[in-house]
């Protein structure tokens, strides 16, 4: 079931965007009706986050978006380890990144994005698939 929520409302799963794929995200806009989702959001501990799309979420923050499509990622638990999610979403609430809009001051070179967040993504998954 797809629905629209204010993209401020967005609640992330990762700390930093690449700033080489939002600039390639915001040269696609092809006007103030653009649609950015539907955004794959999942439900933990009763709060719902997104689960992929953040760099569209913060794209359609920042261009003044007032609503995106969003939808349940049915799929998340069977095809993703939803330990590393959880773990990803404690360090986002560690660093104070609760909202999109909190991605402003996050964007990152791609080699600095790929250093400080899929590295570090990487080393959790293998630590948690050791566990």
């Amino acid at each position: 079931m797809t629905e629209t929520i204010p993209p401020s409302d967005l609640r992330p799963t990762q700390l930093y965007v690449n700033a080489a794929k939002l600039g390639t995200v915001l040269k696609r806009l092809d006007g103030p009706d653009h649609q950015f989702g539907p955004l794959p959001i999942y439900e933990f501990d009763g709060e719902r986050y997104l689960t992929d799309g953040h760099t569209r979420a913060f794209a359609a923050y920042l261009t003044g978006t007032e609503t995106v499509s969003v939808e349940y990622d049915e799929n998340l638990a069977e095809e993703h380890d939803l330990a590393l999610y959880r773990e990803c979403i404690r360090w986002c609430e560690d660093a104070g990144v609760e909202r999109v809009s909190d991605f402003t001051g996050r964007v990152l070179a791609p080699d600095e994005y790929e250093r400080k967040w899929l590295d570090r993504c990487s080393r959790a998954a293998e630590r948690l698939g050791d566990a």
